[in-house]
């Protein structure tokens, strides 16, 4: 009989291992694809936009693309060199401005570029300035109160002069490596339209340059994934004294 005892408790062993991988599967996946809640955002200027729009800012010297595709609102900055020497940038002169606070250090990280080469571009991004729904403000362009409970879906528009959010990127650049006689680059943007949706960016085909997106985990989501873990725990104490 202990050949038989043994085959028996190799097989209950390899099904509680069966049964722990259900459940951390079950419970990856219930977390993974908890309810959540995207606010996507757009940025109009009055700068020209591109076919991708991004909005460009070009002058003999200089051409400036702003991009804002990412997840949370930040900006990404490709600036291109026509000039026959370097240009150099001037990181203390640099800034962003939103709503009227002016943003120190918001460009600065671990690959931050200090020169650009002649003939040549590079790109280089803000910190996340904003990670947070946007608040749709109590009116907007359309006379559109805030968004309620019932109502997620609701499209809000908005002018320069009553958006939520109002920001200037101010780029230093300059020819002279002490960084003296600086050119600035002082572009206005401002949140054009919010949107709120349950749809996924994997949903969306082609995301232009102009729109960012914010995402927030519901209660009913975060609610559902604490549930599964628990119950994921449970079962692997449950399946490990059965052993």
């Amino acid at each position: 009989m202990k050949p038989v005892d043994s085959y028996q408790k190799k097989r209950n062993s390899a099904s509680c291992s069966k049964l722990k991988l259900f459940f951390v599967g079950l419970v990856s996946i219930i977390i993974l694809t908890s309810c959540s809640q995207y606010q996507y955002v757009y940025i109009n200027s009055s700068l020209p936009k591109s076919g991708n729009k991004e909005f460009v800012h070009e002058t003999d010297s200089f051409l400036i693309k702003y991009s804002f595709a990412r997840e949370n609102f930040g900006i990404e900055i490709t600036i291109l060199n026509k000039l026959e020497k370097p240009v150099y940038i001037d990181w203390g002169r640099t800034t962003l401005i939103v709503n009227g606070i002016q943003e120190d250090g918001s460009f600065y990280n671990d690959q931050q570029i200090n020169s650009i080469a002649p003939k040549s571009y590079a790109s280089f991004s803000s910190n996340t300035l904003i990670a947070q729904f946007v608040d749709t403000a109590p009116l907007d362009s359309l006379g559109n109160k805030a968004e309620s409970k019932k109502d997620k879906s609701k499209i809000h528009l908005y002018d320069e002069n009553n958006s939520p959010v109002y920001f200037r990127s101010i780029l230093s650049l300059t020819t002279h490596e002490n960084l003296s006689s600086p050119i600035f680059f002082d572009d206005s943007f401002w949140v054009s339209e919010i949107f709120r949706t349950s749809d996924s960016p994997s949903q969306i085909v082609n995301a232009p340059a102009n729109q960012f997106y914010i995402r927030k985990n519901t209660g009913f989501g975060m609610f559902m994934g604490w549930t599964a873990v628990i119950s994921g725990l449970i079962v692997w104490g449950l399946s490990s004294e059965g052993r």
